[in-house]
């Protein structure tokens, strides 16, 4: 009985017998038909790209030199259809040349009127053939014309306004707000004559030291273009801090020839002062005054005050005594 070679061995002839027919292959005519059909091929592609043929591409076209004094309505970024007729390698070429550029057409070309600017696409058929082989030409264009929709306006300067409230934290308020930019340029239509603002809607702004800076987007006015979208706000803050100060008390509209005398003759009142002018405040800023006419109408001893006079600079004033017993003289003319 015969015994089977072991399975290594039978694999390993199976793959030198492959080996060898391929060896042989190539050994002859096997190289011979690839350059064989190499030539094949480039005839025939040489055949097929010197034919015509038609194909259409798309094009961007932007529109330059749009006065200052005219809105166009829609986007001034337009897209034509070209058809072109030519040869296949240049056809191709051209194709892809054209779609990675875009035409220009200037708004100067363009016939106005009514609302509409109009310009035939014909007139930008030598833009496309200072891109294009003379190989290649243009059957058509679509569409064909361009028209753009738009609005006379005119240029203001706007004011910039705050709209929204503050909360003062450690006693710092606001002295004032300061923008940047100051005003904003804007454009409005022509027939608008409304008058306008820029508003800052700042919503509740807490002011907790003597400089705080925010940026704010302005609010929207519907068909008025603003050339900027945000402004800073610089609030300047100072601190404040209390102040006791005691006030002589004064008489007001009395006779001539009734006097007063009030029971104690000062009163003390607290007041918020700036404290870069804690030193500068004193009594000769204020005045307390009782008013004759609160004393006839009234028989009680006592008698209301009355701050009739404090300075723009301090805040919250308060007078700690309310009240003060008081005493009418009366003399001789």
């Amino acid at each position: 009985m015969r015994e089977s070679g072991h399975p290594k061995s039978r694999f390993a002839e199976s793959f030198r017998k492959i080996g060898e027919f391929l060896l042989n292959l190539f050994r002859g005519d096997f190289p011979v038909f690839l350059l064989f059909l190499a030539i094949t091929f480039f005839f025939w592609w040489s055949q097929t790209m010197s034919q015509n043929y038609q194909t259409q591409v798309k094009i961007p076209v932007q529109i330059a030199g749009i006065p200052d004094d005219y809105r166009v309505e829609e986007p001034v970024v337009r897209q034509l259809t070209v058809f072109l007729d030519g040869k296949g390698t240049a056809l191709r070429k051209t194709g892809r040349r054209l779609e990675r550029n875009s035409i220009k057409a200037d708004f100067g070309g363009f016939t106005t009127q009514r609302g509409h600017a109009t310009l035939s696409t014909q007139r930008l058929r030598d833009s496309l053939y200072s891109m294009m082989p003379a190989s290649v030409s243009v059957l058509k264009i679509e569409p064909d014309s361009l028209v753009l929709p738009y609005e006379l306006q005119r240029s203001v300067v706007l004011p910039v306004v705050f709209n929204g409230s503050t909360e003062s934290l450690n006693q710092f308020f606001p002295e004032r707000f300061e923008f940047s930019p100051e005003s904003i340029c804007a454009k409005v239509l022509l027939t608008d004559t409304l008058p306008y603002s820029v508003v800052v809607d700042a919503n509740n702004v807490t002011v907790a030291s003597d400089t705080t800076v925010m940026t704010f987007n302005l609010r929207p006015i519907p068909g008025v273009l603003f050339d900027v979208n945000e402004v800073a706000m610089t609030v300047y803050a100072q601190q404040y801090t209390e102040k006791t100060i005691e006030v002589p008390i004064a008489g007001v509209n009395f006779p001539d020839n009734v006097t007063l005398k009030s029971f104690p003759s000062k009163a003390v009142l607290s007041a918020w002062v700036k404290l870069s002018e804690y030193d500068k405040v004193s009594e000769n800023d204020f005045q307390v005054v009782v008013d004759y006419n609160d004393i006839v109408s009234q028989e009680t001893p006592k008698v209301m005050l009355r701050i009739y006079r404090q300075p723009a600079n301090v805040r919250n004033v308060r007078l700690q005594t309310r009240s003060v017993d008081y005493l009418m003289e009366s003399g001789a003319y």
